[in-house]
């Protein structure tokens, strides 16, 4: 009997302290999960809390780290600590663009810049050339960071370009996530491939208890980003690997996967060039300075002079790094204000869609105020969880007039991009789900651009044609017990 009541005054005191605990700097549906979990199963539920919810092995946040700070002070601004700071977007910037950078510059410290577009890039063997290409033109360095990357024949041309660049004496870096290398098949003749080479290469986020390297085992860096010379970058959603991921059980399905990237010059690639040298230096505790990310003189000359040639005027650009580092999700909130700022068309292309409140409350207030609104998914899922999930926001979407194209398996969409009206649009690597919000290290390029919004709109029309779309009608006819396990997947959503 005793025993008994030990072990339910115990059971009785995890649940009271979770109750205070877990809502802690916490969105109310995360902690809803949470406490969903632990109330159900405190014995599994807690543990796996301590493990995967807990802040304390979140990692240090950029405000909380000078050195790190001054890092990416000095290669923003070239002084450690510029005073006054401002956000103010560039003269000519749409009113609403303005407004967002300086939302997001006060949120993340990276101001308002500007750019040229060089390309938009969807065929992946033609982006890896192009960045190739790049590469072959390096005459100081070439700085990498992929969440996955392999050795195939579609990456290749991008390898063997960085062995040419390190052989002429150009000093060649690459990070790549944890994780996302373990789960590409062959990945330990990778990594000797990558030591053979004599690049200069770390793995981010790694997770080695035994070599202490403690954090919570759930956190990825998904950026995807290369920079040549500090004059050109590439963005998007490429992962360096084969639209198949080199895995077999995606070969046999037939599974590929559809990207868009986008190459970049001008101030801008500065601050891709911040955000790479922030990573290095978590991963490897060098400090990069703007020497170490420019070029020589010459090669700022012959720059300059293409710029001069270049009939395109550079329009308002910024860089929205987020991840656990920066506070209050400013992906997130700059989606938010995205979206609420439309009058005319909104459109959304992304691989995993689990939205938090504020993001279905943005989108639904848009198409009931007339606005069209338009999200490109994938009927194709790679994850049992996420995918369930997402189909059950589905309903109130189409409701409220929001249009759903489904793009057709088994090839599955994996662009991350959002079209606001004429001008304004978003995109990067960042997928529009919880987890790209909160946990991920993601990179996100807003552009007050009409060339590019031109160039998405064409995408746009490229994947309408290869979507269906979905009606309310055939989402309500779906048998009870897909609804059912829809909805108790979502109750988990906040959490993947």
């Amino acid at each position: 009997m005793w025993a008994w009541l030990l072990f339910g005054a115990v059971d009785f005191a995890i649940r009271i302290v979770a109750l205070g605990v877990v809502p802690k700097r916490r969105r109310a549906s995360t902690s809803t999960a949470w406490l969903l979990l632990i109330f159900l199963w405190p014995l599994l539920g807690v543990p796996l809390y301590i493990i995967f919810g807990s802040w304390w092995a979140m990692g240090r946040r950029l405000d909380d780290d000078p050195e790190a700070s001054a890092l990416v002070d000095t290669i923003l601004t070239g002084s450690a600590r510029p005073e006054p700071i401002t956000y103010d977007a560039p003269g000519g910037t749409n009113d609403d663009a303005a407004a967002l950078m300086r939302l997001t510059g006060s949120l993340t410290g990276f101001p308002a810049s500007s750019g040229r577009v060089v390309a938009l890039h969807n065929d992946t063997a033609e982006t890896f050339r192009q960045m190739a290409a790049s590469i072959d033109r390096a005459t100081h360095h070439v700085n990498a960071l992929y969440f996955q990357t392999s050795w195939d024949e579609y990456t290749a041309p991008f390898y063997e370009a960085l062995e040419r660049a390190k052989a002429r004496g150009v000093t060649v870096r690459l990070l790549v996530d944890h994780h996302g290398l373990r789960t590409i098949p062959g990945h330990k003749a990778f990594r000797r491939r990558l030591d053979d080479m004599g690049i200069l290469w770390h793995k981010m986020l790694p997770f080695a208890p035994l070599r202490g390297h403690i954090r919570r085992p759930d956190l990825r860096n998904h950026r995807k980003i290369l920079v040549v010379d500090g004059r050109e970058a590439f963005i998007g959603s490429h992962n360096l690997v084969a639209p198949d991921y080199d895995t077999p059980s995606f070969q046999k399905a037939c599974i590929t996967y559809d990207d868009t990237s986008v190459s970049l010059t001008g101030s801008i690639v500065t601050q891709i060039e911040a955000v790479f040298a922030l990573d290095w230096y978590y991963a490897s505790r060098e400090v990069l300075t703007p020497a170490d990310l420019t070029p020589p003189t010459v090669r700022e000359e012959e720059a300059r002079e293409e710029e001069a040639a270049d009939e395109a005027p550079a329009s308002s650009m910024q860089i929205i790094p987020s991840g656990p580092a920066f506070r209050d999700e400013p992906n997130l909130r700059a989606f938010v204000h995205m979206v609420s700022s439309a009058r005319s068309h909104v459109s959304i292309a992304s691989p995993y869609f689990i939205p938090d409140e504020a993001l279905i409350a943005a989108l639904t207030n848009a198409a009931l105020s007339g606005v069209e609104v338009e999200l490109f998914l994938s009927e194709q899922f790679d994850q049992f969880l996420v995918g369930h999930a997402q189909r059950s926001y589905y309903g109130m979407l189409l409701a409220a007039g929001v249009r759903i194209h489904l793009y057709r398996k088994p090839t599955m969409l994996h662009s991350k991009y959002v079209v606001v009206d004429g001008s304004l649009c978003a995109i990067g690597s960042s997928n529009m789900d919880v987890r790209s919000f909160g946990l991920n290290y993601e990179i996100t390029l807003v552009a007050d651009d009409a060339r590019l919004v031109e160039l998405l709109h064409g995408n746009d029309e490229r994947n309408r044609a290869r979507s269906r779309e979905l009606t309310y009608e055939e989402w309500r006819d779906q048998p009870w017990h897909v609804h059912y396990v829809d909805n108790v997947c979502r109750l988990w959503s906040s959490l993947l």
